[in-house]
């Protein structure tokens, strides 16, 4: 009796921790709708409401896509601005804050095997629009750009750029923080030639400096891939040793990702012509071992993107890869003990397609991630795929990190996070990327599942700066910001229940010395701004600015380094603007 209940409960643990997951393929909007030859694609919050939007970058001279996603599940297309209307030959892009105004800017590459052409950069101007710079070397030569990555390389606090080019020297662009570039000439980095297709920096040996892997592929012979250790210094020594940089292949793209949840990070890269894909394991020593074994790793294909992420929400990560040549995906599922299992069922593997870059992020805010796959259009038009995440039971949480003394996106920074689940401790690592698999760049949020757990014992952020952030008992099934080196914020629905419609509260006391609260309730998700002015409108503080859950929040306003007066308080929270009068007296 006693081996029967066992086995029940063994059945049960196993059962919760590989809850099924449907997929629902979107077929209605623009966003799966125009029929572009897409080969990148990017989730980023561009106008910093709290919801992602998708850039599209397409080949063969079309003008590439901006979907702003309008909530409730709708895209809009924007139509004007030199962002979408250049044409070109884009393959990708990078997209990170490179002037840390606040605002996500958008590099493009352009050429690949095909053209010669300039790349193009957008400064975001923060009110829905772009410039486009056309001063700097980084925009004015021409390298047959195939793929590109942001990364603080020299953790200066500002975003670097490194682009992939084919059949010449890659570049490393130095950001100088102001939107501009100083190009590096010197190191194998920016020396050694290939046929580059796309580049990744993780922090594979744990150092706290990002590390590049390079995906190579002749397209007659094969190559090998490119592997760089950041010495720290603002140089990089090459590595020449193992499996990771002597296979060989026609490669594409590549992905970091701690599957194991052992706190390193491991690496999947694609290769293209039938050629089976690679899967190495990072051992922490700065070697890797070449995992043989599971469908994973043999099931050949036309293999383009890569992206990991935990979509079952079970505490591990999962593995989606798009194919070419009107091929099926694939989908392997973590198993949680090293090894995967295949998803054969659904329209998420079972579409076809000529599939490019693939992307995950929460697009419509409901605690999983959804899927984004750029499909090309030769030689029959072929419109990209959305998959919408049905979800499961399982708990979650989604961070957003707010760099300071770090770049403002956060871009290698990394995340862990420990947990009880299902009886056993996990702790899981996400480092933040400028770059996944081939021309793709997931979420920039850290959406991390929890299976049965509800609470997160520890989240430790380690921020490039070198500043770590601790946080203790951090409840679950929530959205929060995490800016460095001040704290979490948006983690309580101080109400309970959701509000019927906005509200903003006369402060309390009133008048007050020195401190006074701040009510105010959201009816849906938002991006809040709550600012104080003084009598002659002059901005005093910030006194939050964030994404709020639904729900009812207070905020204690201390005034004690302020003199007595008048002074106003005003809340912008989507199309909700709201401001009230308060009085100071010592």
């Amino acid at each position: 009796m006693k081996s029967i209940l066992l086995l029940i409960a063994i059945v049960s643990i196993i059962g919760n921790a590989n809850a099924q997951v449907t997929f629902t393929k979107v077929t209605t909007g623009a966003i799966v709708s125009d029929g572009a030859y897409t080969e990148g694609v990017y989730w980023f919050d561009y106008n910093n409401d709290g919801l992602l939007d998708m850039f599209a970058a397409n080949i063969t001279n079309q003008n590439n896509i901006l979907f702003r996603n309008d909530g409730s599940g709708n895209f809009t297309k924007i139509t004007t601005g030199a962002l979408v209307n250049d044409g070109g030959f884009s393959y990708g892009a990078s997209i990170g804050d490179y002037n840390n105004d606040g605002f996500p800017d958008i590099f493009v590459v352009n050429g690949g095997s095909s053209a010669s052409q300039n790349n193009f950069f957008y400064t975001n101007n923060g009110d829905g629009t772009f410039t486009k710079v056309t001063t700097g070397t980084f925009v004015n030569e021409i390298g047959n750009s195939w793929g590109s990555s942001s990364v603080d390389y020299d953790k200066d606090g500002k975003l670097d750029i490194y682009t992939a080019n084919y059949n010449r020297n890659n570049f490393l662009y130095k950001g100088n923080g102001d939107g501009s570039f100083t190009k590096i000439t010197t190191g194998a980095i920016v020396n050694d030639g290939g046929n580059s297709l796309n580049c990744v920096w993780g922090d594979y040996d744990n150092d706290g400096f990002p590390d590049l892997f390079i995906a190579n592929a002749n397209f007659t012979a094969g190559e090998n891939n490119f592997l760089y250790k950041n010495n720290g210094d603002g140089t990089f020594t090459k590595i020449t040793t193992g499996n990771i940089v002597n296979d060989g292949g026609n490669s594409t793209g590549a992905s970091w990702g701690d599957y194991d949840n052992d706190g390193d990070l491991d690496l999947f890269v694609t290769n293209y012509f039938t050629e089976n894909n690679f899967l190495y394991r990072n051992e922490g020593t700065g070697t890797f071992t070449k995992i043989t074994t599971g469908e994973i790793v043999n099931d050949g294909g036309a293999s383009v993107g890569s992206a990991w992420g935990d979509y079952d929400n079970d505490g591990d990560l999962d593995l989606f890869v798009s194919n070419d040549n009107d091929q099926n995906e694939f989908l392997y599922n973590n198993n949680g003990n090293g090894t995967f299992t295949k998803i054969t069922t659904g329209d998420i593997v079972n579409s076809g397609g000529r599939s490019n870059g693939a992307t995950w992020g929460d697009y419509d805010l409901d605690g999983d991630i959804d899927l984004y796959v750029a499909n090309g259009n030769q030689p029959v038009q072929q419109n990209n795929f959305l998959f919408r995440n049905n979800g499961t039971p399982n708990n979650w949480i989604n961070i957003y990190c707010k760099g300071v003394i770090s770049n403002r996106s956060a871009i290698g920074t990394r995340v862990i996070a420990s947990a009880i689940i299902n009886g056993v401790r996990v702790k899981q690592t996400r480092e933040i990327s400028g770059q996944t698999g081939y021309n793709a760049q997931n979420s920039l949020n850290v959406e991390l599942g929890l299976g049965n757990a509800t609470v997160i014992d520890t989240i430790i952020i380690k921020w490039p700066s070198g500043v770590t952030d601790m946080y203790l008992n951090v409840a679950g099934n929530r959205f929060i910001t995490a800016v460095e080196n001040q704290g979490i914020i948006g983690i309580h629905n101080e109400g309970g229940e959701i509000p019927a419609k906005y509200k903003l509260l006369q402060n309390y006391p009133n008048p007050f010395n020195p401190t006074t609260k701040i009510n105010f309730m959201l009816p849906k998700a938002e991006m809040v701004n709550l600012r104080i002015f003084d009598i002659l409108g002059n901005e005093v503080m910030v006194l939050f600015e964030g994404f709020k859950q639904a729900g009812e929040y207070t905020i204690t306003f201390d005034a004690s380094k302020y003199a007595s007066g008048i002074y106003f308080y005003t809340i912008e929270a989507g199309d909700f603007r709201q401001t009230k009068k308060m009085l100071l007296i010592k």
